[in-house]
């Protein structure tokens, strides 16, 4: 397909692989062929290389989580939400091309499509206090 992908669109194709690999444990790139296949859902190279990225990654991005999680320990942390905040950790952390108040926007519309309603303020809680530590945090 030849059609444009937002940012957004990325995030959240990066977000459903991510998911269901959570979800199944199966490899990334199986995940990306049955979701174009089932749900004609356009995934990218792009998504691909960062999903495995994240994975790659999540020793360190659940220990964050853990830090700044004050009221719930890791395992106890739904896997949406545990998925989304580590997408969104990773972007803060690894990724240039996004600024951090971005992904914690982000990540918060993904909660709020995809979580519980409380939960994106739970999301935003964690991530703003990473962010504050980063010192990326839009007043900067």
């Amino acid at each position: 397909m030849s059609e444009k992908l937002t940012r957004h669109d990325v995030r959240e194709g990066v977000f459903l692989l991510l998911f269901q690999n959570e979800l199944s444990g199966s490899p990334v790139e199986e995940l990306a062929e049955a979701c174009e296949e089932a749900y004609e859902m356009v995934v990218t190279k792009e998504m691909i290389s960062t999903a495995n990225a994240v994975i790659a990654k999540y020793g360190e991005l659940d220990g964050i989580i853990g830090e700044f999680s004050e009221t719930r320990e890791v395992q106890r942390i739904s896997r949406v939400n545990k998925t989304i905040l580590r997408l969104a950790i990773y972007e803060m952390t690894y990724s240039d091309r996004i600024p951090a108040p971005a992904a914690v926007n982000e990540a918060v519309e993904l909660a709020k499509k995809y979580a519980d309603k409380p939960d994106s303020a739970f999301i935003n809680g964690i991530l703003g206090n990473y962010i504050k530590r980063l010192g990326k945090d839009a007043d900067k």
